[in-house]
């Protein structure tokens, strides 16, 4: 990797796997999947459900699904998965694929830990507040033993490092109850066990402001970065009044008659014309972008769905920001998402487009690479 030729990472989720606590949760069998299976169109046109190329729900349990989905992405250009990592004073989550991943050298995508610090609730599916597995912190001898247990990952030749640091990216860092101390304390801890240190991302959301601090690097994760911080305050003020009043309806009157509005809908060239207009000249900054949202297998009427994407208009939009990204020096563009079906953002291949995103990325990066 040179600075002028930017690793394309993508989002990566485990959650396509039974598990115990999900059947609690949930119900029996409970994978993304079920969620995916259920949706279904809300408006004209709407483009619901989703359904995967060759109906291929696959079992993230399972080696070889995990080793095609690796291939795939060295196929069309994909350098790389930013693993969701689900972790909490030693309790882990969904840890079975990347597990599988550190225990077989053969699948040998290159990847590094994003790890998912919140809790879950059932509002995830658009139920309730009630939390089902809470996200703690712990003491400094908990943030040693989660040290310990990411530094068999941090010392595989796949992970990926920025002048041999491994990243470790976390999704609310203004969530870590002393995170200076906690930053510090991982680079002490990875200087003793042979590295140069920790190269912490830092995810910029809703809570974060878009500072640097004791952090190597920052993240635009979108579209939750725009929705953040580049909407203007009359915006942001009719987005929140519109949202809260829909919300309203569809709870107490429309959806017990079968009916409701969506909650927010907006412009797929809008919000990627903000992604690239956007002045991100401080040499701090990973570039972030999304392949498509509709988040209503989720979240139903209560979602927010992107309107007008498709392969051709992702494949222009994402040469352009991969030129953006060399010119800035970023060392990476990381697109949400691989695999997030329920929320529609995913490269795989499906029923209505094909391979036509992960076309788009080949064809984008054959593009823009340097000669």
């Amino acid at each position: 990797m040179t600075k002028r030729d930017p690793l394309v990472v993508a989002l990566y989720l485990p959650q396509y796997y039974e598990t115990e606590y999900n059947n609690k949760w949930w119900e029996k069998g409970y994978t993304e999947w079920t969620a995916l299976r259920r949706a279904k169109p809300l408006y004209k046109g709407h483009n619901q459900p989703r359904v995967p190329l060759d109906q291929n729900y696959y079992d993230l349990s399972v080696r070889d699904n995990i080793k095609w989905q690796m291939d795939l992405a060295k196929e069309y250009g994909v350098d790389g998965f930013a693993i969701y990592q689900y972790y909490s004073c030693g309790n882990k989550l969904l840890e079975v694929p990347t597990e599988i991943i550190q225990d077989d050298p053969t699948l040998d995508l290159p990847f590094f830990l994003y790890w998912a610090n919140e809790s879950w609730k059932k509002a995830w599916f658009g139920q309730d507040n009630t939390v089902v597995w809470e996200q703690k912190y712990g003491s400094e001898e908990d943030w040693r033993i989660q040290f310990d247990y990411c530094l068999q990952y941090f010392k595989d030749d796949r992970y990926i490092k920025i002048d041999g640091k491994p990243i470790y990216a976390i999704y609310n860092p203004w969530a870590l109850p002393d995170g200076d101390r906690f930053l510090d304390l991982w680079n002490a801890w990875a200087k003793d066990n042979g590295l140069p240190g920790i190269f912490f991302v830092k995810n910029i959301g809703s809570h974060d402001r878009d500072t640097l601090g004791k952090w190597s690097a920052k993240i635009t994760r979108e579209p939750n970065y725009t929705f953040a911080h580049d909407e203007g305050l009359l915006e942001k003020v009719y987005r929140v009044g519109t949202t809260r009043i829909i919300d309203f309806l569809n709870r107490k009157i429309l959806i017990e008659r079968g009916k409701g509005i969506v909650q927010l809908k907006r412009s797929y060239d809008v919000m990627w014309e903000k992604i690239l207009n956007r002045n991100n000249q401080d040499g701090h900054t990973i570039l972030g972008c999304f392949s498509d949202w509709d988040n209503s297998p989720r979240k139903s009427y209560n979602s927010l769905i992107m309107q007008g994407a498709s392969p051709e208009k992702f494949k222009n939009y994402f040469s352009r920001l991969l030129k953006k990204a060399k010119q800035i020096h970023s060392p990476m563009v990381v697109i949400n998402a691989w695999n997030e079906w329920a929320e529609g953002a995913y490269l795989e291949p499906d029923k209505r487009y094909g391979y036509g995103y992960l076309e788009a990325i080949k064809a984008a990066k054959t593009e823009t690479t340097t000669i």
